[in-house]
C-alpha cells in the first residue's frame, strides 16, 4: 500500500504525539489526576538529532542539575544506549538535593546500581526514588543527577543521551567537570 505524500506529515505528527503521551505518562497512572507531574521540558527533544554523552567509563562522571517543581520526587528517567553491544560496566546513578557536589549541605536522596549488561539499546530507564525524610519539601530546590562507573572500561561501557541544544535552561550538564551547552536527556517525576 502506498501512502499519499500529503498524509505523511500528519502520520508523523500523530506518531510524535503518541510517543510524547507515553513518555509523559498522559492517560495512564502518571496522569494529572494522580498529582504526578514531570519536572522539566524534555518532551521537546527530537530523538533523531540527540547525541551520546560518551562511554561511562571509570574516568567519566556526568552531572545534570535541575530545579524541582514537586515536593516529593518519585522517579528519575534516563535515556540510555548500549552502542548495540553487550557491556560489562556497573553504572551508579545518584540523586542529590543541592545543585553542586561541592556544597557542604548537599544530601544524597537516592542511589541506584545498573548492570549495563541488562540495558537495552536506546531505552528509557525508570528509577524509583525511595520515600524518606530528605525527599520532602523540594519545590523550588536545586537537585542534581550524577552518573558514573567504578569499573567501566572503553568499549565495554554504555552511554546516555544528551540533547542537541540547551532545552532546559534552568539546569546544566557537566561531563567530567566541563559544563556543556546541551542537557542530559532526563525526566523527573514527582508530586
Amino acid at each position: 500500500m502506498l501512502l499519499d505524500k500529503k498524509k505523511i506529515p500528519v502520520i508523523n505528527s500523530v506518531c510524535a504525539a503518541l510517543i510524547l503521551a507515553c513518555l509523559t505518562g498522559c492517560g495512564g497512572s502518571g496522569s494529572a489526576d494522580s498529582g504526578i507531574l514531570l519536572i522539566d521540558e524534555m518532551a521537546q527533544i527530537d530523538f533523531d538529532i540527540d547525541y551520546p554523552v560518551g562511554q561511562i567509563t571509570k574516568e567519566v562522571t556526568v552531572t545534570q542539575d535541575f530545579i524541582s517543581n514537586a515536593d516529593v520526587l518519585k522517579q528519575v528517567w534516563l535515556y540510555g544506549a548500549t552502542y548495540m553491544r553487550e557491556n560489562t560496566a556497573t553504572i551508579k546513578v545518584r540523586l542529590y538535593h543541592g545543585g553542586s557536589l561541592d556544597e557542604a549541605d548537599t544530601e544524597m536522596l537516592a542511589e541506584w546500581t545498573i548492570d549495563s549488561s541488562t540495558m537495552q539499546d536506546n531505552s528509557i530507564i525508570k528509577l524509583d526514588v525511595p520515600e524518606s525524610e530528605k525527599n520532602a519539601a523540594l519545590t523550588g530546590e536545586h537537585c542534581l543527577i550524577e552518573i558514573s562507573s567504578p569499573d567501566g572500561e572503553p568499549d565495554l561501557s554504555p552511554t546516555f543521551w544528551m540533547t542537541e541544544e540547551d532545552v532546559y535552561p534552568d539546569g546544566h550538564l557537566g561531563i567530567s567537570g566541563y559544563e556543556q551547552y546541551n542537557d542530559l536527556w532526563f525526566q523527573v517525576v514527582g508530586e
